[in-house]
């Protein structure tokens, strides 16, 4: 009988649930945003989704053979942000307490560890395997029963996703990525060879063996050469896959997973996951420790005001309150802005609230859509173009998105000069 086994890149969604939540801390200083995410995740999502088995992979500590074939391997990452390495002790302590064992194998990456567990496992009774990570060479991993799961959009890739995502199949993903580079992990490439190129010639030829080998027969079949795949291999492109032959071969090896490693004693029925055995007692009074009440069930009623998290916010929900509001504003130097939303995708997102900070004692929540007392759309549209027209410093959490769901919810209403505002925002945010 086929299972739905989950296997979770732990670093890379370690990573992902830092970035994705604002920092904040406890009441004595210890930054907990992403031990919140992770656990938030778990107790919440992972229960109602209720897979049969949960395998935790982590990156282990020092080089692995990628580094030995390619010295900068990876050396361009920005070092660990303190304020996410002083979570990690707190992440695996949480899962520790949740009954979840975390696998770490010295000298491998968590994606070659993934990439072996998903070859065995769905060979077995024909598992259903997802698994849940952001990196791209994981991608060559799917098939009918095979799956990279992206939980914040909950979107599930399997081939034809796979596909509209990089425009080859999965089967090619390696070899695009020893093509195209992948400047996460520093695979330098091929220079100066955009992905549309690489994307033709792995649909005509399939694998990057093939295509040099169809690049050093070339003058006797040139003539011979359907008509796409021609118009590439010649004059400049040509050179540069000629000088970029060793980079390829090497940016190849990199971004092959080692789905043969030897898993001594590894057996899935140790990872068999039961909703019930995560709510133990030592988790929810670590949650206590950490001040996650929103998260023991017993508990979550008691956070009912700002002042419960010991913020001093101030909920902004009539005409007359936004107009004194937006009198602060003027005669502050600088705030900060942040907007709440339903959803990370822009296209799909409704801007639920605005908060406003201008120092830590005036904090104000403006609602759009809870069911509280409630800003209407119009008078927020012309607040919010009224900031945007001021010569007031913003401080921004994330730039990028918030301007594009700003500019959705003021298109409709707003006059030259604060549409010119938020491009003049846009030019600011692309250079930084």
């Amino acid at each position: 009988m086929s299972k739905r086994i989950y296997l979770i890149d732990g670093n890379s969604f370690i990573y992902r649930m830092f970035f994705a939540l604002p920092e904040f801390s406890t009441k004595d200083g210890r930054v907990v945003n992403a031990t919140f995410g992770m656990a938030k995740f778990f107790v919440g999502q992972l229960v109602k989704e209720n897979p049969d088995y949960i395998v935790f992979i982590k990156d282990a500590k020092g080089d692995n053979f990628r580094h030995k074939l390619y010295s900068e391997y990876k050396a361009t990452r920005e070092r660990m942000p303190d304020n996410l390495r002083s979570q990690i002790w707190d992440i695996e302590e949480m899962i520790a307490k949740m009954n979840i064992d975390i696998i770490e194998i010295p000298g491998y990456e968590a994606d070659d560890v993934i990439g072996t567990l998903a070859v065995r496992l769905w060979n077995q009774e024909k598992n259903e395997i997802f698994i849940l990570s952001w990196d791209k060479d994981l991608y060559a991993l799917v098939n009918e029963q095979v799956k990279v799961y992206d939980t914040q959009k909950k979107k599930i890739s399997g081939p034809e996703e796979t596909f509209e995502k990089f425009w080859v199949w999965a089967e090619c993903v390696r070899d695009y990525l020893a093509i195209c580079g992948d400047s996460s992990d520093n695979i330098p490439g091929i220079a100066w060879i955009w992905p549309k190129k690489a994307t033709v010639l792995l649909n005509e030829l399939w694998t990057l063996e093939k295509i040099y080998e169809t690049i050093d027969s070339i003058e006797s079949i040139y003539t011979s050469l359907w008509e796409d795949v021609q118009k590439i291999l010649k004059w400049k492109t040509l050179e540069k896959f000629i000088e970029g032959r060793e980079n390829a071969f090497l940016s190849q090896k990199l971004a092959t997973l080692d789905c043969n490693m030897e898993l001594q004693d590894f057996d899935i029925e140790d990872y068999l996951f039961n909703p019930q055995e995560i709510q133990t007692t030592q988790l929810h009074d670590f949650f206590r420790e950490l001040e996650f009440f929103s998260l023991l069930k017993d508990e979550e009623e008691k956070l009912k005001t700002w002042s419960d998290i010991w913020k001093k916010v101030q909920i902004v929900g009539d005409s007359e309150w936004l107009s004194d509001l937006l009198k602060k504003i003027k005669k502050a130097k600088r705030m900060v802005l942040d907007t709440e939303t339903t959803s990370l995708n822009v296209r799909e997102a409704e801007l639920v609230w605005v908060s406003i900070l201008l120092n830590e004692n005036e904090i104000f929540y403006i609602n759009r859509l809870h069911n509280w007392p409630h800003i209407n759309t119009r008078e927020l549209q012309n607040f919010i173009r009224k900031i945007l027209e001021s010569n007031i410093e913003i401080i921004w959490h994330n730039l990028k998105y918030d301007l594009q769901i700003l500019e959705s919810f003021l298109k409709d209403t707003s006059p030259k000069n604060a549409a010119s505002s938020i491009s003049n925002l846009w030019q600011t945010s692309l250079e930084l």
